[in-house]
C-alpha cells in the first residue's frame, strides 16, 4: 500500500536522515582598534602602500579581520599582520562593511574571486573582483 516500500516487500522499515551543516566565518571589524591607536600615537607617520599582484584565492584561516579601504575595496588583516586589499563586484560600496564581513565556509576553506561572497550585516552581498597585497613604500 506504501508507494515508496520497495518492490520487493521486506520487513523493514527504511527511514532517510539529512543532515546539513553550514559554517559562518566573522572577520570583525578593525576600524576601533586603528582608530584607538592612531589617537595614541599622534606623531606616527601616515604609511603608504603600494599593490603587487596575489592569487585569486586566500585561507580563510589565516584572515583576522577587515576594514573598509577605498570607496569598493575592503581591506582584510591577515592573522600575520598583512594587509590584503579586495576589490569589491560592481554596485557594492565598501561602506557597507563598517561593522565587518562575515562569509560561508566552503569546502576547500578558500576565499576565491569570483566565486565566494562576502556578506555584511546591513544585508548587502558582494563578491569580490580580485585581490591586492598591500607592501609599505
Amino acid at each position: 500500500d506504501n508507494p515508496f516500500s520497495p518492490i520487493i516487500r521486506l520487513n523493514m522499515n527504511f527511514y532517510q536522515v539529512r543532515i546539513d551543516q553550514r559554517v559562518i566565518v566573522r572577520l570583525p571589524s578593525q576600524q576601533a582598534v586603528a582608530g584607538a591607536s592612531a589617537l595614541r600615537n599622534t606623531s606616527a607617520a601616515v604609511v603608504k602602500y603600494k599593490e603587487q599582484k596575489i592569487g585569486n584565492c586566500l585561507w580563510i584561516e589565516k584572515l583576522a579581520g577587515s576594514r573598509v579601504g577605498t570607496k569598493q575595496s575592503l581591506e582584510l588583516l591577515t592573522r600575520d599582520g598583512v594587509i590584503i586589499r579586495a576589490y569589491l563586484g560592481d554596485g557594492c560600496l565598501a561602506r557597507e562593511f563598517y561593522a565587518g564581513a562575515y562569509m560561508e565556509r566552503p569546502a576547500d576553506g578558500k576565499l576565491c574571486v569570483d566565486r565566494d561572497l562576502l556578506h555584511a550585516r546591513t544585508g548587502a552581498k558582494c563578491e569580490v573582483d580580485k585581490f591586492r597585497l598591500l607592501v609599505p613604500r
